[in-house]
C-alpha cells in the first residue's frame, strides 16, 4: 500500500464504510444515478485501500499528497494531473455531497410544540464540518451544535457521522452524561487520529428543565429577561476526552428564554481589517434581541450583523447559528 498500512488509512476505511452504509440509506428511499456514481466512487476508494494503491495517482503514479486525501478520500490523481473533465466532475461531486450534506439538517421550517426554533447554515465551501440538529423524543429536546476539524470532505463526511451516532444513542434515553461518553467512544473510533469534534449537546423537557454539556465548544448563550447567561467548555472535546471527563451543567428554562449555539465561523468572522466579530460581540447582539423577539428574528439580525461587519471580505469559514426558544402553550 502506498500509505502503509497505517492507523490514518484505517481510519480513512471506517469513515469510507460508514459513507457508504449513509449513502446506501439514502438510496433506498430515493434511486439517482449522481447518487449511484458517488457510491461507485465510494466503493473504488475502499478497492484501493484493500488492494495497496490508496494514495497512488493514477495517471502519473506519484504519490496523491496526504492534504489531498485528508480533505477527499476520494481522490484518485494528482490535482496537477486533473484534467478540465475529471475537474468538472469533482465539482459535480461536491455539489451531489452538498445536497446530501444539506438534507441531513433539520427542515428550515421545523416545529415542534412548545418551542420556536431557527438556525443559519452558511458553508464557506461546497461542504461543511459543521453540524447541528434538534430532536424530540420522549417528551424532550435534544440539540446538538459540533464543528469537526479540519476542512472539506472528510470533515463532512465525519459530521455525517456524527449525526448519525446522536441520531441512534437518543432514542436510548441514556443520561446526558453516560451520552456524551458513548458518542465521544463512537466517534474516536471513527475519525482520523488528528481528527477531533468541539461539541455543544443539550436536553430540555417540556417543563423547561435543561441539561448542557460542552465539549471544547464555544460558550452557550442563555438569554432572558434577567440577561444572558453563558456556559463555557467543561471537558475536551470530542475525541480527546477520558470516560470520566464528562460535566453538565443544569438550569431552568423561563418562558420567552432562548439557548444559542453557534460555531467559530460565526465568532471569528472578519473584517477588512483583520478584526474578529468575537463571542461578546454575539452576546450583546443576542441580549439586544431577547427575549423580544422570536428566533427567526434573532437568526436574521445575526446574519445581517455578520454581513455588514465582514464588509466585501469573502467568508473563511462554516457559519452556522442555532436558537431555541421555550414557548410553552398557555397553562401548560
Amino acid at each position: 500500500m502506498a500509505m502503509g498500512e497505517t492507523t490514518y488509512v484505517n481510519s480513512v476505511r471506517e469513515q469510507l464504510l460508514a459513507g457508504r452504509e449513509r449513502l446506501s440509506d439514502v438510496l433506498a428511499g430515493h434511486e439517482s444515478e449522481q447518487m449511484l456514481r458517488l457510491l461507485a466512487e465510494v466503493d473504488s476508494a475502499l478497492h484501493r485501500i484493500e488492494h495497496g494503491s490508496f494514495g497512488v495517482c493514477e495517471v502519473c503514479a506519484g504519490v496523491v499528497p496526504k492534504e489531498v486525501l485528508m480533505e477527499n478520500p476520494l481522490a484518485r490523481v494528482c490535482l496537477e494531473c486533473l484534467t478540465p473533465k475529471q475537474q468538472r466532475a469533482l465539482e459535480y461531486d461536491l455539489e451531489l455531497a452538498a445536497q446530501i450534506q444539506k438534507g441531513l439538517l433539520p427542515p428550515t421550517d421545523v416545529a415542534i410544540a412548545g418551542w420556536e426554533i431557527s438556525y443559519l447554515y452558511q458553508p464557506a465551501g461546497m461542504v461543511s464540518g459543521d453540524y447541528c440538529d434538534v430532536i424530540k423524543d420522549d417528551g424532550h429536546l435534544n440539540f446538538i451544535m459540533a464543528d469537526v476539524s479540519g476542512k472539506g470532505v472528510a470533515a463532512a463526511m465525519l459530521a455525517s457521522n456524527l449525526r448519525a451516532v446522536f441520531r441512534s444513542l437518543i432514542p436510548l434515553r441514556l443520561p446526558v452524561e453516560e451520552l456524551m461518553v458513548r458518542a465521544n467512544r463512537l466517534f474516536h473510533e471513527s475519525a482520523l487520529p488528528n481528527q477531533y469534534a468541539t461539541l455543544a449537546f443539550g436536553r430540555t423537557s417540556n417543563q423547561g428543565e435543561l441539561e448542557l454539556a460542552n465539549a471544547g465548544h464555544l460558550p452557550v448563550l442563555l438569554a432572558g429577561k434577567s440577561g444572558v447567561t453563558t456556559f463555557e467548555s467543561s471537558c475536551k472535546p470530542l475525541g480527546f476526552f477520558s470516560d470520566e471527563g464528562v460535566h453538565v451543567v443544569r438550569a431552568v428554562m423561563s418562558p420567552g428564554d432562548t439557548v444559542v449555539l453557534y460555531t467559530d465561523g460565526i465568532s471569528e468572522t472578519s473584517n477588512a481589517d483583520g478584526e474578529e466579530y468575537g463571542v461578546e460581540a454575539l452576546r450583546k447582539l443576542v441580549a439586544e434581541q431577547s427575549p423580544s423577539c422570536c428566533p427567526a428574528e434573532l437568526v436574521k439580525a445575526c446574519k445581517q450583523r455578520l454581513a455588514a461587519f465582514r464588509g466585501t471580505m469573502e467568508r473563511a469559514d462554516d457559519e452556522t447559528l442555532l436558537a431555541i426558544q421555550y414557548a410553552p402553550a398557555a397553562g401548560s
